[in-house]
């Protein structure tokens, strides 16, 4: 009864903070580039020194916005494709630079969740460590409070004491071992998917080609983003403007 109250208990804290996510549209400008639609996704292109460059706004997630990234080859040559070399400029409005920025580096965002992931599962495990502890020195305790010389009425009293101090530690202890469990299982399914879904650093040979996605930081204030991918020699700009469908406001 006792650990479902507290379930309880944290399930209405968490729930009464969560918000909703953003709900944002990126519409890319055909001025400067082509464009086309697959799967309901608006895709503009550019051909730089025969490097072809597609690009796709996606969804922001995490405080990223996610861009679908194709990048084709059709060069003499083999090219480095390293989504470290790519950048954002971000306006608050047509003329206004707001900030600057890399696109993440995947293989940062991975290694973080990994030392994570391993920070949460030894958390979890110290607080299974911690409750056995707590029910080994609380059993001892109540051995020897049974065969001491205080009265029945002192005794009852005292092991009554050690047993509630038990179920709140073990209660506790239960809760963050969850907790944690569920942290490290959220951050390795999050670095499985990641690890399938980014555009990874690649050598790309002549012919070849490679797609995946694109992380930048997302700005609530901004008014358009302008992408500069940089591959080898060659180099694509793609412009996007930011439309907020709703209010952003946590309810």
């Amino acid at each position: 009864m006792k650990k479902t109250l507290i379930y309880g208990l944290l399930l209405l804290i968490t729930t009464a903070c969560t918000t909703t996510a953003p709900l944002v549209k990126l519409t890319p400008s055909t001025l400067e580039n082509r464009d086309y639609w697959n799967m309901g996704q608006q895709f503009v292109y550019s051909n730089n020194k025969n490097i072809w460059f597609d690009c796709a706004f996606n969804r922001v997630e995490n405080g990223k916005l996610v861009f679908d990234v194709k990048i084709t080859n059709q060069s003499d040559s083999t090219v480095l494709v390293d989504p470290v070399l790519f950048q954002q400029n971000v306006y608050k409005n047509d003329s206004l630079l707001m900030k600057t920025d890399q696109a993440d580096d995947p293989e940062e965002v991975l290694t973080r969740l990994k030392v994570e992931e391993n920070q949460a599962v030894a958390h979890a495990r110290n607080a299974s460590v911690l409750s056995i502890c707590s029910a080994i020195i609380t059993a001892g305790a109540s051995v020897m409070v049974a065969t001491s010389d205080k009265s029945p009425k002192e005794k009852a009293k005292t092991l009554d004491i050690l047993a509630i101090g038990n179920d709140i530690v073990q209660i506790a202890t239960a809760v963050s071992a969850d907790a944690n469990n569920m942290r490290a299982s959220d951050n390795w399914t999050r670095r499985r998917d990641l690890s399938e879904a980014f555009l990874r650093k690649t050598t790309l040979a002549k012919g070849y080609y490679i797609d995946g996605e694109v992380h930048f930081p997302y700005y609530k204030k901004a008014h358009w983003y302008d992408l500069r991918f940089n591959v080898g020699d060659a180099v694509a700009f793609f412009y996007f403007r930011q439309q907020l469908t709703r209010s952003m406001e946590p309810h």
